[in-house]
């Protein structure tokens, strides 16, 4: 009996070394399915002999070096990364330990890290010039000798865990054996211990999605050396990682946070399962995620025709190559994704794209030569942001229009529910101004005697709604009274359209205004594939209210008797109201004209120009508002 309890472990190696060679009856073993939770997963793989196997295996670099001969696409991006790592990669001056303007972060010097060092390993894996793994590996020692990766603003941390996670795992077979000793030390000092009890853990945003990437990426890269910690880290940010899927595109894919920080979470969020994926066969049940599968397609949606975004909350206007588009494209068989990259891809939009790494390594493992353009022409999002985007085609002078609705403070949200753009023929008419960089902003609060913290408060008397960027009077909205919305206000999408003649959303905004009107209700529509109609239907509250309605414009206005002109290059369009008397105005474009406050960091925008007009409500007195842009 001892005997065969010793046979039989000894028999189900041989069997599994069996399997393993392909010796299954002269045919070759079926691989295994994917694990469905962590704790099934095969640990087994991650042994020392096993780099490189995060993102990218051995096999995969092979497949780029022969793909690039025949694969434009990949070519290009290829090519990209080449640049990079000459520009990033081959860099002279050191990484340094130094703050950024507000004294709170070195998320810089992270980003920085990820960039030189993700593309010099990649340089040197393709090529073998070791002027690549010199400077990688100088990065790498660089950074592990800094006093901390700065926990108390843990998205650093993340970041330069990653950095260094890619640089020891594809360089793994040539770094120096006290670097390696180095990174593995560091790393379990610097980023999973001074993890513990951060509260990134428990957020439902894009910190924990750039947290958690970071230190998976991490104790993926280095599990051999620390099997114990690093298991105990995985399970704990995929458990961690539920949070922020669920609130992040649960129900349609909508993104909470607007486009600027879809690319930021999201791209982290795709960095986790890829590395996941790649290491262990495996993402856990991430990507069935409700509406994860959507949300790249939000993201489409809120480029506009003239390709600048819906750059509601704090994100730019302006569009850039995003990698993580390319995950998206290849997980989900969506080559249509790529619509909006193609430009970037053809004509080096992704060289300063630090996560360049997630795009090129996704392409590779896909069958994507051709890029479709897109079939749907409208999108719609509930959620903790509720959104609509709609087109009437995919060209440059097509009609685009998006609007929004949610809360009063949604994160990195503004005071703007019922904001609005909207692009035609060429041009983009209705615009939003954006936000100013948060260390500028932050420094000059410190200069007035209080705190980053304080300048991020979140109740209603807090000093960043009084900022001119994110007050409601400086977005394409409605002001009653000349008073702020309501910070506990929350704007729903109630109705969708979409027939031949008419795409529309409506959203109910009377809990931005504190009661001073009975009902508030917008609903935004491009009518006949011609032009923008805006329906107002307001309900006056128990006294009578004054309503502002505004419209920001890069277009030079003309305030005539019945509206107001719009001129861009050739094209003429007119803004007219109708449901009520209203008085057409021009307001200054800068803070103190508006009433707000920030004048020292958000001067007169020039080019920009806030036009719209004013009219009175009577108490308990219904008006329809129904303002159209056309052509003229």
């Amino acid at each position: 009996m001892k005997l065969l309890k010793n046979l039989i472990p000894a028999a189900a190696a041989l069997m599994a070394l069996m399997l393993a060679a392909g010796c299954n009856g002269g045919k070759k073993a079926p691989a295994a399915p994917p694990a469905k939770t962590f704790e099934e997963a095969d640990f087994s793989v991650l042994t020392a002999a096993n780099h490189p196997r995060v993102f990218a295996d051995a096999n995969t670099f092979k497949i780029i070096k022969k793909s690039i001969k025949k694969n434009a696409l990949l070519a290009n991006l290829h090519d990209q990364m080449m640049q990079k790592a000459e520009k990033y990669g081959l860099a002279e001056e050191p990484l340094e330990y130094k703050k950024d303007a507000s004294n709170k972060r070195i998320l810089h010097v992270s980003n920085a890290a990820v960039n030189r060092i993700s593309a010099a390993a990649y340089a040197y894996r393709m090529t073998g010039d070791k002027r690549y793994l010199a400077h990688a590996e100088k990065d790498i020692n660089d950074v592990c000798n800094f006093p901390d990766w700065n926990p108390s603003h843990f998205l650093d941390t993340g970041e330069m865990s990653l950095a260094v996670a890619i640089g020891y795992d594809w360089l793994y077979d040539v770094l120096s054996p006290e670097t390696k000793k180095k990174v593995e030390e560091t790393l379990v000092t610097y980023a999973f211990e001074a993890s513990n009890d951060r509260w990134f853990y428990l957020a439902g945003n894009n910190w924990n999605q750039v947290c958690n990437a970071g230190l998976v990426s991490a104790a993926l890269a280095i599990w051999e050396s620390n099997p114990e910690i690093c298991k105990a880290q995985v399970a704990k940010s995929i458990e961690s990682n539920k949070t922020p899927l669920k609130a992040g595109y649960s129900p349609d894919g909508a993104y909470p946070e607007g486009s600027g920080y879809w690319g930021y979470g999201t791209g982290f969020q795709c960095i986790l399962i890829a590395a996941l994926e790649s290491a262990l066969g495996s993402d856990f049940g991430i990507c069935s995620s409700q509406g994860f599968d959507k949300t790249a397609d939000y993201e489409l949606f809120t480029i506009g025709n003239t390709t600048k975004r819906f750059n509601y909350s704090d994100c730019a206007e302006g569009k850039g190559g995003m990698s993580t588009m390319m995950f998206f494209a290849t997980r989900f068989n969506k080559p249509y994704l790529l619509y909006f990259e193609r430009p970037e891809i053809e004509n080096g939009g992704y060289v300063n794209d630090r996560t360049l790494f997630l795009g090129i390594t996704s392409i590779a493992k896909s069958n994507i030569t051709d890029i479709p353009a897109p079939t749907d022409k409208m999108y719609s999002g509930k959620g903790d942001t509720p959104v609509a985007m709609m087109r009437t085609g995919w060209g440059e002078k097509d009609l685009y229009l998006g609007i929004k609705g949610g809360k009063g403070a949604g994160p990195h949200g503004h005071f703007d529910s019922g904001n609005f753009v909207y692009d035609a023929y060429g041009y983009r008419w209705a615009s939003d101004f954006g936000a100013p960089p948060y260390a500028k902003l932050e420094a000059f609060f410190i200069s007035l005697g209080g705190t980053s913290e304080d300048l991020w408060g979140s109740g209603q008397d807090a000093y960043r709604w009084q900022l001119f960027p994110y007050n409601n009077k400086a977005h394409n909205t409605i002001t009653i009274n000349d008073k702020d919305f309501d910070i506990a206000s929350f704007s729903p999408l109630t109705a969708v359209e979409n027939t031949a003649s008419r795409m529309s959303a409506t959203f109910d905004l009377t809990s931005c205004y504190f009661g001073n009107v009975q009902s508030a209700v917008r609903t935004a529509a491009i009518v006949d594939n011609a032009y923008l109609e805006i329906k107002d239907d307001l309900k006056g509250g128990a006294k009578p209210a004054s309503v502002r309605w505004t419209f920001i414009t890069k277009a030079k206005p003309e305030i005539t008797a019945d509206g107001i002109v719009l001129s861009q290059g050739d094209v003429k369009m007119k803004l007219h109201a109708e449901g009520a008397a209203v008085t057409y105005k021009s307001w200054p474009t800068d803070a103190k004209s508006l009433g707000l406050a920030g004048e020292e960091i958000a001067p007169t925008v020039e080019g920009s120009y806030v036009v719209g007009y004013e009219l009175p409500l009577q108490k308990n007195a219904e008006v329809n508002l129904v303002t159209t842009l056309k052509k003229i």
